[in-house]
């Protein structure tokens, strides 16, 4: 009998482990259901309308109506569409500049607009909306749109070279309009002109994990795009694995994820890599090409195995285009809590958060887009290849925020940085960028200042440089005050500072020769002259 007993007591035992497991199964799904509704219900007490903050806008629009003798009406869409509360609070400064700017910039005077056929009175709209997991805020307006040549005059003052200037599209040119001190006004007014504050509209977009897009029409008008999260605190999410790192991508951003094959990778006429996506080639990046993955440990083992364990790409959008980048695991998507990074050292670009993962692993919350536009390799792209690059680069992570853009030093070993670093000083944050790829790939260290006053801070503050690379034109202090300032201090009167501008004529040049210039260069410049000059400032031979 208990032979018999026993297999059935054992039957029963199995019956009842799987009807515990059944019912532990179901009490977690009303468990997830339950925490799902708890979270929503949280989101939706943070959640406001858009008519919170809309209310005193129509009164900015009439003000500078007044002020300025313009016809102008505001038209206002979607109060109801709900945003979080600290997006909300964010966005109100970005808006109110944006509405100044359509005013100033779009909207033509009265009587241009009855000269082109248009009623007197201009349309400012602002729209307000909701799509899936996504709002958008259009701010749009019926005046005279963007002049292109415009930007590629004023990109030419900068100094920027004319063969890449003709390769740039609309979207790249229309970008520059967020950059610091970039203005198309020719003249100054209290309203505008100055180029100050577009850097800081996508600043505040950018804190919200959201983007600015410009869209222009020539004599239709000029739409700017803001798209955001609906939802600040709880996004869901890519885990993405290259060379042992995990990256969290927001499923928003994502376009499509294809298998990597060779049979879809080309070159361009470039020589940069290309995948064919939806019949277009599209640039095909690698994340090694702008990270430098040095850790030592290699990454914990997840749980389960990877939902695609091949290489890949994944697409994502780029301004107006789109590009692929290869990542080698892909370990599913989840819903994550995201949270800011609290630090007295700014977040290299394209990271934007990070999040902690069930089993108490932090990943870096990551805009692929952002992050490889401001990387050297992607701007040596971008601009003329400066000379090759020395042996023995660093190893480290080479990124900064883009009003600074740093980079880590390429000298070689024999080399010791004090010794050969520049201060490169220019209000145009493109020319900072390629004088800075230029001097680093001759093997210079390189600090930066946006303007003459920031460039004197420095120097009086102990920033210790061999030579400085000065523009003449900018804002707060020009290069004569610099000269001035600096070549004034028994302790600078042997620093050679070296003039860089677009100002060519003799006049000028001796201006700044007789305030103690140790070089004149105009723009646009021979490089190698510049490199040679340098050099022989220094007292060094150029590196090959």
């Amino acid at each position: 009998m208990a032979t018999i007993l026993y297999p059935l007591r054992n039957s029963a035992t199995g019956a009842d482990i799987r009807l515990g497991l059944l019912e532990m199964g179901q009490a977690t799904q009303a468990l997830n259901r339950t925490t799902r509704q708890l979270q929503n219900r949280i989101t939706r007490t943070q959640m406001r309308p858009f008519s919170d903050i809309v209310s005193g806008f129509p009164r900015v629009i009439r003000d500078l109506s007044v002020q300025y003798g313009k016809q102008v009406q505001l038209k206002v869409e979607g109060e109801t569409a709900l945003f979080e509360r600290v997006a909300l609070d964010l966005l109100t400064d970005p808006i109110i500049h944006l509405l100044r700017n359509a005013f100033d910039h779009g909207l033509e005077t009265e009587a241009e607009r009855l000269a082109l056929g248009k009623p007197a009175e201009g349309t400012i709209t602002l729209r307000a909306s909701q799509q899936g997991n996504l709002a958008r805020i259009v701010i749009a307006d019926d005046g005279r749109g963007i002049p292109l040549e415009k930007i590629r005059d004023r990109v030419r003052h900068h100094g920027i070279p004319e063969d890449h200037i003709a390769r740039m599209s609309e979207p790249e040119l229309l970008s520059l309009i967020f950059d610091a001190g970039f203005s198309t006004a020719e003249q100054v007014t209290e309203l505008s002109g100055r180029g100050v504050g577009m850097d800081v509209v996508r600043a505040n977009i950018e804190k919200l994990n959201g983007d600015v897009q410009i869209s222009t029409q020539a004599g239709q008008g000029t739409a700017f795009t803001i798209t955001l999260p609906l939802s600040l605190s709880v996004l869901r999410i890519m885990l993405l694995e290259q060379q042992g790192m995990l990256f969290a991508l927001p499923v928003d951003a994502l376009e499509e994820l294809i298998p990597l094959s060779p049979a879809g990778i080309s070159t361009s006429a470039t020589g940069q890599p290309q995948l064919r996506w939806q019949g277009q080639p599209i640039p095909l990046i690698s994340l090694e090409d702008h990270l430098c993955f040095n850790g030592s440990a290699a990454l914990a083992p997840l749980e389960g195995k990877p939902v695609i364990n091949h290489p890949m790409a994944v697409v994502v959008r780029q301004g107006a285009g789109h590009l692929a980048i290869a990542i080698q695991r892909f370990w599913g998507e989840q819903e994550v809590a995201t949270r800011p990074v609290s630090s007295p050292i700014p977040l290299p670009p394209g990271f934007v958060g990070a999040t902690v993962l069930g089993d108490g692993r932090i990943v870096p919350l990551v805009d692929l887009p952002q992050l490889v536009a401001s990387s050297p390799v992607h701007q040596a792209n971008e601009f003329p290849a400066p000379p090759s690059p020395p042996s023995g680069q660093s190893d480290l992570l080479q990124s900064a925020p883009e009003a600074e853009f740093t980079e880590g030093p390429t000298l070689t070993a024999n080399q010791s940085g004090p010794e050969r670093t520049i201060l490169v000083v220019d209000d145009s944050v493109h020319l900072r960028r390629y004088l800075t790829l230029t001097l680093e790939k001759a093997g210079y260290f390189v600090e930066q200042a946006r303007d003459g006053q920031e460039a004197v801070d420095l120097l009086l503050g102990g920033l210790q440089v061999q030579a400085v690379l000065c523009d003449v034109e900018m804002p707060r202090l020009d290069g004569y005050g610099v000269l001035e300032a600096i070549k004034g201090q028994p302790g600078f009167k042997h620093l050679p500072i070296s003039m860089l501008t677009s100002r060519s004529s003799e006049k000028h040049r001796k201006l700044a020769m007789n305030l103690g210039a140790a070089a004149y260069f105009a723009k646009p410049y021979n490089e190698q002259v510049l490199l040679k000059t340098l050099a022989e400032l220094l007292g060094a031979k150029p590196l090959p």
